[in-house]
């Protein structure tokens, strides 16, 4: 839901912060106020189009601050890491800023953004029926969405979708072992010359590391001599020795023995210490002997240590990646040098996973035609007690015609060119054998167009709310706005409108913009937006109203301004719509 909006220095808002709760929220006041403004200024927190003269008058930049509380945080939080974003959990926090001459910037918790990673990081939080770039419903592409989860196919589309992943990977794979003749004796030709230059050098598996200390060795076998050497001396060579002075107390000890025998035992480690020290001594004295450099060996090292860096530039930057890319190539080749066995098997992989596909699409298509005809009569049952009896609502199904996989009647798959159609064929694509697209004709007798092609804000309003309610339980966005809802009426209809929006606010939040008390009086949340010059400047307010100050605003939208028949029809309203609210009548109408 969106819980804060924070507006400054945008068209004649100087500054001014709303918050919002869960379920029916309604924002009143007299056109021109400013209500449109802060639709502006919401479609700009979603990533819509920054235009420079939303700047207010006198001001360098206009700043828009939302705080959403996604319905669902792990998607949410699922979504941002994909798109390279913080991700934060309960909160998603997005701004927008505006500069004079028309440079924008976008932030989506705290981290610079582009519009298009905004746009994206927000989509499905709040639907906006002024604001054509943000009613999902607009986008034909969602249409199959509502109708699959209207007809609860979750688990039949998890079914096809992971078949067709399956097959789109097998087609991948015969695809590229089925290119041209010429493209793969040169692949093979590229191949054998790469593992020629392999096969001579012949690297081992933790060579480089043998030879690199082999050859510290090496270049410091002086150090090495010498060092041994002293060694050697400190132990036995000189005066004074390790081996003289261990001696020499092993056989005083032995005398100590013959008066206390328990020092017998020391005396003995004293003597095996002392044939200790000779073995190292003499092993050192080896050691020194032979540790002289090899200036041939160190340099026939160097060069293959220099072989071994060049094959593991070009070959994944180790040598274990090298040896890992030479029995990938081998297995290649072989592919190539066995193309047509392998590419009948590829084929015979690819028919199988195709007929797999293609009877779960074909049952998927089947379930979704027939819960289309149940779709749009719950669609057109809902527009009927919306004021709009007369309109006609279908929907349009067509066959996958690009971007998908072409088979055959069996299931087997064509090779066809982009664009070209065989007859008897079929295309799978990523979401079935079609799409799918809602077509409403809004007044009896005119023909029936695609949605976004409805001219009348009004109508695709209630068109959005109709769909809203039939879809409550399983539409994914959390939050809706309604800002022409109203539009063309009143009366019966309008009181109509007013329950649906309020039963849709049970499980959703609303934002309803409106100027009819009959859809007013059942909001939970009542805010007036009004326009007032301070200072020689006009600017747009924001306040919260409760108690007789609502009830008074309920008169002025039914009279034009306050009366006493007005405040007793406005009272009549509210005590009206808290008793249709009741949490008693909310059950027995659900």
């Amino acid at each position: 839901m969106l819980d804060l909006l924070r507006v400054k220095n945008f068209a004649i808002i100087d500054e001014l912060e709303i918050r919002f709760e869960p379920g029916f929220n309604v924002l009143t006041g007299e056109t021109g106020a400013g209500k449109s403004i802060l639709v502006d200024a919401l479609h700009l927190s979603l990533g819509g189009r920054a235009q420079a003269d939303c700047v207010r008058t006198g001001a360098e930049e206009a700043e828009v601050e939302a705080l959403f509380l996604p319905r669902d945080p792990a998607a949410s939080d699922a979504r941002l890491t994909a798109l390279g974003l913080p991700a934060a959990g309960s909160e998603l926090l997005v701004r927008r800023t505006v500069q004079r001459e028309g440079r924008s910037r976008a932030f989506v918790n705290g981290q610079l953004a582009t519009a298009s990673q905004l746009a994206a990081a927000t989509r499905g939080l709040l639907d906006i029926s002024g604001q054509h770039e943000h009613v999902g419903l607009l986008d034909a592409g969602v249409h199959l969405e509502l109708i699959d989860a209207h007809a609860q196919l979750a688990p039949e589309r998890a079914a096809y979708s992971e078949a067709f992943s399956r097959l789109a990977e097998a087609e991948k794979a015969r695809t590229q072992l089925g290119s041209d003749e010429s493209a793969r004796a040169e692949r093979a030709e590229w191949l054998r010359w790469q593992l020629e230059e392999l096969t001579q050098i012949d690297p081992k598996a933790g060579e480089d590391d043998e030879l690199a200390q082999e050859r510290k060795r090496l270049a410091s076998a002086e150090k090495l001599r010498a060092g041994a050497e002293d060694a050697e001396g400190f132990l036995s060579a000189s005066e004074g020795a390790a081996l003289e002075l261990v001696t020499r107390a092993a056989k005083r000890l032995e005398e100590l023995a013959l008066i206390d025998p328990t020092l017998a035992p020391l005396a003995t480690s004293m003597r095996g210490a002392a044939a200790e020290i000779d073995e190292a001594a003499r092993e050192l004295a080896r050691y020194a002997a032979r540790a002289g450099g090899d200036p041939q060996r160190l340099e026939a090292i160097d060069e293959r240590l220099e072989l071994l860096r060049k094959l593991t530039r070009k070959h994944g930057g180790t040598l274990s990646a090298a040896l890992a890319r030479r029995e990938a190539m081998s297995q290649e080749l072989l592919s190539i040098d066995d193309h047509g066995g392998e590419l009948l098997r590829r084929e015979v992989e690819v028919q199988k996973r195709a007929v797999i596909a293609l009877q779960l699409a074909r049952e998927l298509s089947l379930k979704r035609r027939s819960a289309a005809a149940a779709f749009t009569r719950a669609v057109a049952a809902e527009l009927a007690s919306l004021g709009m009896a007369r309109s006609e609502l279908s929907v349009r199904f067509s066959p996958i015609t690009e971007g998908g996989i072409a088979l055959r009647e069996d299931g087997s798959p064509l090779n066809l060119p982009p664009g070209a159609v065989e007859k008897n064929s079929q295309t799978l694509g990523a979401r079935g054998l079609e799409s799918a697209e809602l077509m409403l004709s809004p007044n009896l007798g005119e023909e029936q167009k695609p949605l976004a092609r409805i001219a009348s804000g009004g109508e695709l309003s209630r068109v959005l709310l109709a769909v809203k309610r039939v879809l409550v339980e399983s539409d994914p966005v959390g939050s809706y706005l309604f800002d022409e809802v109203d539009a063309g009426i009143g009366g019966v209809v309008a009181d109509a409108v007013g329950r649906a929006l309020c039963a849709v606010a049970r499980d959703r939040q609303i934002i309803c913009i409106t100027h009819l008390p009959q859809i007013a009086a059942f909001a939970r949340r009542h805010q007036t937006v009004e326009k007032e010059v301070a200072r020689g400047r006009t600017r747009t307010r924001v306040t919260a109203v409760e108690g007789d100050v609502r009830t008074q605003e309920l008169a002025r939208l039914l009279s034009g301004h306050v009366t006493d028949a007005s405040l007793i029809h406005a009272r009549e309203l509210l005590e009206k719509a808290a008793l249709d609210t009741s949490p008693k009548r909310a059950r027995r109408a659900s």
